[in-house]
């Protein structure tokens, strides 16, 4: 992870060589107020190579495995997402969809948005917003 530029906000942008680049002026994430909010990941190898011709469930793998790499150089894990929206080119596909996902997930899945989407080149994307730390309530 390269040094996270903050703004006067207080708000970092969190950049790392294990996902792929973004592909627009935007950040793979921003850390603000406790929360990590997570860009779109789609099934990219590093290097930035659609991984659109990949069966359908290798593609939800590859975005998730971009998903938590991005949540780990952000000081996070995807255990501790809140909310989840996930973009589907055929919502059909939701139940293959839930096969991976939920691999991904502690006992507590976050709340969660299915979105039908015409994705360029790929079948799915995902974002999220994650708690930085655990989130503790004191008895």
């Amino acid at each position: 992870m390269s040094a996270a530029p903050v703004n006067a906000a207080g708000i970092s942008s969190v950049r790392t060589d294990a996902a792929p680049s973004p592909a627009g002026a935007y950040s793979q994430a921003v850390v603000a107020a406790g929360l990590v909010f997570l860009s779109g990941q789609t099934p990219r190898d590093i290097d930035g190579t659609r991984l659109g011709d990949r069966p359908f469930t290798e593609q939800v793998a590859r975005a998730m495995e971009n998903l938590a790499a991005v949540a780990t150089a952000a000081g996070s894990s995807l255990d501790r997402a809140v909310k989840v929206t996930v973009y589907l080119r055929d919502p059909a596909r939701a139940a293959d969809f839930d096969r991976v996902y939920r691999e991904w997930f502690g006992p507590v899945p976050p709340a969660r948005t299915l979105v039908q989407s015409d994705l360029p080149g790929f079948d799915v994307e995902i974002d999220a917003i994650l708690l930085v730390r655990p989130f503790s309530v004191s008895a």
